[in-house]
């Protein structure tokens, strides 16, 4: 069938429902409204190449369930945060950006049939050997290494005077007077520390010994901590490959999409982020070392990475916050009920598998 025959046969349409009764007229003009659909870039999801127009895997279902609908539209591109204020506001008629279902979203807004299943990831700096070297020899010049160091000696000094006081007169052959006496306490309360027990000095006094018993315990708790602050400060910064939990993550600089679930679910389970308006505004952040890891969707981070050739970073094999994806809509709206069992009828095709397949992405 033609334009031109097109356009004659809903002219005539119009024509005779104009003569019928007003429910009819109106379900026609219903169907003939032209639908707000919220848009943001979201790769590979949604994105626009070297056109104006938007392609992707959510692209492709809305123009699928659009035809099924015989529903005309028009896009509006707006922020992640415009797009979910507007649709609170009924300015919207659905948004078919990958939004993902939350408790918090549900009091605003109503999704349809979700459409994927994903989770959060972590995206950080690829561990080189070169890299990875170059950033451990770089923390023994960082201030919490230069801190630790500070406290151990401070510890020790301590502990050494106070032996020395006793020592003194006591034992002068081995803790005389003066600074070579101070000197050689503080030799006595490292060596004691590190348990290396050279066996060249030892308090032979009732207070020495006290001072002995006390640092020899007290030292076994205290060289713990201060391993661990050590450790801590040398290893700061580098993420691998094997991390298996948030309190991990709680330990760097982290940042995340702001108004996005993840960023949320960070928040909730108390992983500071710094938020970012966008993907590439993250990862940017990431390269240029303002943060040490980037949370967000993992199958966006992939793409993001790969596409635009940052080979330096890299999506961790940790996941977790399982999302699933869906069209938001405004409270009330009766396209639910008509878009979900396309939606579903779509989902179980051959077709969806297929595309799914040509952005190299898989269901959970």
């Amino acid at each position: 069938m033609t334009n031109k025959h097109i356009i004659t046969y809903l002219i005539f349409t119009f024509a005779f429902l104009s003569t019928s009764n007003g429910q009819k007229t109106t379900l026609y003009l219903d169907s003939l409204s032209i639908l707000k659909v919220g848009v943001k870039e979201s790769p590979p999801f949604l994105f626009k190449k070297n056109t104006n127009r938007f392609e992707g895997i959510s692209a492709w279902l809305w123009e699928q369930v659009a035809s099924e609908l015989g529903q005309a539209y028009e896009l509006q591109e707006l922020t992640l945060s415009d797009m979910l204020d507007q649709l609170e506001a009924g300015k919207l008629d659905i948004a078919i950006n990958p939004l993902t279902v939350t408790s918090s979203r549900i009091e605003r807004m109503e999704f349809t049939q979700p459409f994927f299943v994903s989770s959060s990831a972590v995206a950080t700096h690829s561990s080189s050997g070169l890299h990875s070297a170059l950033a451990f020899v770089k923390k023994f010049f960082s201030v919490n290494f230069i801190k630790a160091i500070f406290v151990l000696f401070i510890v020790i000094f301590i502990f050494g005077f106070i032996a020395w006081l006793f020592e003194r007169k006591a034992n002068p052959e081995e803790f005389p007077d003066g600074w070579q006496g101070m000197w050689e306490g503080i030799w006595w309360s490292a060596v004691t520390m590190t348990t290396v027990g050279y066996g060249d000095k030892s308090p032979r006094s009732l207070g020495g010994r006290i001072v002995a018993l006390v640092w020899m315990f007290t030292a076994i708790i205290i060289i713990s901590g201060l391993t661990a602050s050590i450790a801590s400060s040398l290893t700061v910064n580098q993420l691998s490959g094997d991390i298996e939990s948030l309190q991990e993550l709680r330990q760097h600089e982290v940042g995340s999409v702001a108004v996005s679930a993840s960023l949320r679910f960070l928040e909730d389970n108390y992983v500071p982020a710094r938020p970012y308006n966008n993907v590439q505004a993250g990862l940017d952040a990431l390269e240029s070392g303002e943060i040490d890891a980037f949370v967000y969707d993992e199958p966006i981070l992939k793409y993001e990475i790969l596409s635009g050739n940052r080979t330096e970073l890299q999506v961790l094999p940790y996941r977790f916050n399982t999302q699933y994806y869906s069209y938001g809509l405004p409270k009330g709206s009766a396209l639910a009920d008509r878009i979900n069992p396309i939606m579903l009828s779509i989902l179980e095709s051959s077709r969806w598998q297929a595309i799914l397949s040509e952005y190299d992405l898989k269901e959970e």
